[in-house]
């Protein structure tokens, strides 16, 4: 449920003139995600905070190389725990750069979430971060917590879901 969650969540969140800056290492769900979304794609290198930070600081100053002009929105997506590798995101870094760009993050916590922090609220809890730093935040119901399902979560992300996907059209009341 969570390959799904991460599938087909990243198109309503994105478009053609947005920018997805992917960790290396994240999930295949993510990846597949970006594609459909048809935004431009860059991937930094895992966990490293300068090559994130220089794709950030060129997607500012240059724009979109197709179009010349800027970007309407940047998100930034990466896992809590690695799925494939099992390391730590640094969640912390992540957020200064988020900030400093004023671009948006989308936290996959499907592998962390009831698994590290004090009382297992994952990677957000680990770190001590503000959890309204992180944008959207995406879980899924089939690890730590025994049932089916995934969710993304996060003050914006309701309305954007709600007017942009289809399967939210075709399921009911969001």
């Amino acid at each position: 449920m969570g390959f799904a969650t991460n599938s087909m969540n990243a198109p309503c969140l994105v478009d053609k003139h947005s920018l997805i800056i992917s960790d290396q290492h994240n999930h295949a769900s993510l990846i597949l995600g970006c594609r459909l979304s048809g935004a431009s794609t860059k991937v930094f290198k895992h966990n490293d905070m300068h090559s994130l930070e220089k794709i950030l600081r060129n997607a500012i100053a240059y724009g979109n190389p197709k179009t010349h002009r800027p970007y309407r929105k940047i998100l930034i997506i990466v896992e809590g725990i690695y799925s494939m590798e099992g390391s730590i995101c640094n969640l912390p870094g992540i957020i200064a750069l988020k900030k400093k760009y004023g671009s948006y993050l989308y936290l996959d916590e499907a592998h962390s979430i009831g698994a590290m922090g004090a009382t297992g609220r994952g990677v957000v809890e680990y770190w001590g971060c503000d959890p309204k730093d992180v944008d959207i935040l995406m879980g899924t119901f089939t690890k730590s917590f025994g049932a089916a399902g995934g969710y993304i979560a996060g003050a914006k992300v309701r309305k954007n879901h709600h007017n942009w996907s289809k399967s939210t059209v075709k399921s009911g009341k969001f």
